[in-house]
């Protein structure tokens, strides 16, 4: 009986160990980046010559704060500012061009906010026409948003803006149903720095990266598997 505890103790602490290792590993920044980049330069920045006019420029919505409570309305995340603050400045180079915000509500625990209504308030706030703006406010993840947009495209030149980390699997989306878009990635995440002694102390910004990236990487072999993509 105590050899039989002993061993379950010793499994417990290598079971433990190994995950203090896994999550000491996923916090600091040279594991995440590497998790990241790969995704984040699948596709080059955006080339000034595809800004052309009359284009549909399309963000694609990345989260919302839901403030009811506070008597606020919902509020654009962190991601979706930076897709949106990205979206409107291409909008602002490619002449009468219309800007498409794309997001309902991927959040089950506030299934009555809007990404892209969020999105359309901050957008009309920094002085978009609401009249040059589309929005879809009903789907609930990537695949819902593609079939939503389906229709607007036409022969228009599609410029998909989306986070760095999630073009690969958005642009795969569009092509799968027959549309080719003009990749514009934003909100990148990986960071070019030297490494030093802080580069291996553990930060919750790179544990954040991790897990975006895994998240990313799973979901790109399930869409596959569905054959999404």
């Amino acid at each position: 009986m105590l050899t039989t505890t002993k061993r379950y103790s010793q499994w417990g602490k290598i079971l433990i160990f190994i995950g203090l290792l896994t999550l000491y590993l996923l916090s600091i920044r040279p594991v995440s980046d590497a998790l990241i980049e790969p995704l984040e330069y699948s596709f080059p920045s955006i080339q000034k010559p595809s800004l052309m006019s009359k284009s549909l420029i399309i963000v694609l919505g990345g989260g919302a704060t839901d403030l009811s409570w506070r008597g606020i309305n919902a509020q654009p995340s962190r991601t979706s500012v930076a897709r949106l603050a990205y979206g409107i400045t291409l909008y602002r180079q490619a002449l009468d061009s219309d800007l498409v915000i794309s997001g309902g509500s991927g959040d089950p625990e506030s299934p009555h906010i809007s990404e892209a209504n969020a999105m359309k308030d901050a957008a009309v706030s920094l002085g978009i026409s609401e009249k040059n703006i589309i929005v879809e406010g009903n789907s609930r993840n990537t695949i819902e948003s593609v079939k939503a947009l389906k229709s607007l495209v036409g022969e228009r030149n599609t410029i998909l803006v989306t986070s760095a980390f999630h073009m690969k699997r958005a642009a795969a989306m569009f092509k799968r149903i027959g549309i080719d878009v003009i990749p514009a990635p934003t909100d990148y995440r990986s960071e070019q720095k030297r490494l030093t002694f802080y580069s291996f102390i553990p930060h919750a910004g790179s544990l954040e990266n991790s897990s975006t990236a895994l998240y990313e990487y799973m979901a790109l072999i399930w869409y596959k598997i569905r054959g999404v993509i």
